[in-house]
């Protein structure tokens, strides 16, 4: 049952994608929708992309396990899509770029273009990495397939909707799949509240202190968890940014931001239902990263179950086509226009930004086929770039006296310390995020007391 469903699912998704490729003629389709996304379908990419993968299998876990204080990873990444929606979105927007590497050198200069870049590239080959390993595990334990046939699934399934739909066809398949991801999370919360005799019985069937403050995590704790989903929230390329250069105008780039904080609250709020249903009813013996197949395999019916896994599904597909473009973009707009063929035509930068979907596409499956058990590294590449990049981009379009010196010196700063702060396995119990922020604001800061003034053609950014 659950293997028909599910290939049949990726048949109809990878289909759609494909189906898009004729739409998709250069490198503003390739990229950026033809810049033409209205606010429906513009909302749908944005939630399908945010309630990904890691929200809902790994988030109904934490939900599971932390009871009310996971909701400050929640509260972090709330900020972080109020802070892209009322600081930078509309001015992003205007400016008509490609990439977040193309707003740092518009600010800054071409080498914070290049060091932030390659955080991204790295951070983006990183995730798509983890998100082979989590399709593929889902492929595994609920269909016949074996680990390598689920893997060329896997990344065959994410390569052929990027590379031919473009992010026309990712946009789309994302609005569908927002519809899916939204109702059958409803769905499932429905079918675990009746099970468990109702919402009353439901709640009164948690442990003490379940929904008290700091029972599972310190003040600390809660504030690493909270600026760590700020940060990768705020500066994300892939998530978020892409869609706000894809957008029709600048209006409908806040506009579709705006209407996802109330939604992605509603996300939220349905992941942390499954988490607390299962610990009301499984106990508190789950590990944590079992809960979400654990849930869908004992307490749901094939066909409620078989709705989950798509829910899952159409989350990991969907972030996944949006990393890889993400990627793909930045290679193409970042190095290959920059250092090899300045005066180049839209449809061969889309071409090459094709050919960087597969590359970035066997690279991850390589990682993902030799090294599968580095998985918490390799998360950490994600939390490096959003670490690099957070101070700069926001500090160089909120304060005009930010030098290019300064931006470019804060990326390596911030990257530079999360990575050092990780390797010596994060001393007090600090999480990498708050000393790369702490220590890129003072870089930035210090730097441009120092450097030479931005000219007028820096601050052009600020008329927009």
């Amino acid at each position: 049952m659950y293997t028909i469903l599910v290939l049949v699912y990726l048949i109809i998704v990878v289909g759609i994608g494909v189906y898009f490729a004729k739409h998709t003629k250069n490198i503003e389709d390739f990229a950026l929708a033809g810049r033409g996304l209205n606010t429906p379908v513009l909302l749908g990419t944005l939630f399908a992309t945010y309630i990904g993968g890691a929200t809902v299998v790994g988030w109904t876990g934490s939900f599971y396990t932390m009871g009310f204080d996971w909701w400050f990873s929640g509260l972090g990444a709330i900020l972080g899509i109020v802070a892209a929606t009322f600081l930078l979105a509309e001015r992003f927007r205007n400016l008509e770029q490609f990439t977040v590497p193309d707003m740092l050198a518009l600010r800054y200069n071409n080498s914070t273009r290049y060091v932030s870049a390659v955080m991204i590239i790295i951070g983006d080959v990183a995730i798509v990495t983890v998100q082979i390993l989590a399709l593929t595990g889902i492929l595994v334990t609920f269909t016949d397939l074996d680990r390598m046939p689920a893997m060329i699934i896997s990344i065959v399934s994410f390569t052929l909707i990027s590379l031919f739909g473009g992010m026309k066809g990712v946009a789309i398949t994302d609005a569908i799949q927002a519809i899916l991801i939204f109702g059958g999370l409803l769905f499932g919360v429905i079918v675990v509240f009746n099970i468990g005799d109702g919402p009353g019985a439901v709640f009164s069937a948690l442990p003490e202190n379940y929904f008290t403050p700091f029972t599972e995590v310190t003040y600390l704790g809660a504030l690493g968890l909270a600026i760590a989903s700020f940060g990768t929230t705020a500066v994300s390329q892939s998530m978020i940014f892409t869609r706000v250069f894809s957008a029709k105008n600048s209006k409908v780039a806040k506009r579709g931001l705006m209407w996802l904080i109330p939604t992605a609250l509603i996300g939220y709020g349905l992941v942390a239902l499954l988490g607390y249903s299962g610990q009301a009813i499984l106990g508190p013996d789950v590990p944590e990263a079992d809960v979400f197949a654990v849930v869908v395999t004992n307490l749901m019916t094939p066909f409620v179950g078989g709705l989950l896994l798509a829910v899952v599904m159409a989350a990991i597909v969907t972030s996944t086509n949006s990393i890889l473009l993400s990627s793909s973009v930045n290679l193409t707009r970042d190095f290959y226009q920059q250092l090899v063929k300045r005066d180049v035509g839209n449809v061969e930068l889309m071409r090459v930004g094709q050919l960087s979907v597969i590359t970035f596409s066997i690279l991850a499956f390589i990682l993902a086929v030799v090294m599968p058990d580095i998985v918490t590294a390799i998360v950490f590449a994600y939390t490096m770039y959003s670490a690099s990049l957070l101070v700069p981009l926001y500090a160089g379009y909120l304060w005009k006296g930010a030098t290019a010196a300064a931006g470019t010196s804060g990326v390596i700063a911030g990257g530079g310390t999360a990575l050092i702060w990780y390797l010596l396995q994060e001393p007090f119990g600090l999480p990498s995020m708050i000393p790369a922020i702490v220590v890129s604001l003072i870089v930035v800061f210090g730097v441009s007391m120092f450097t030479k003034k931005p000219d007028e053609e820096q601050l052009k950014v600020f008329n927009k």
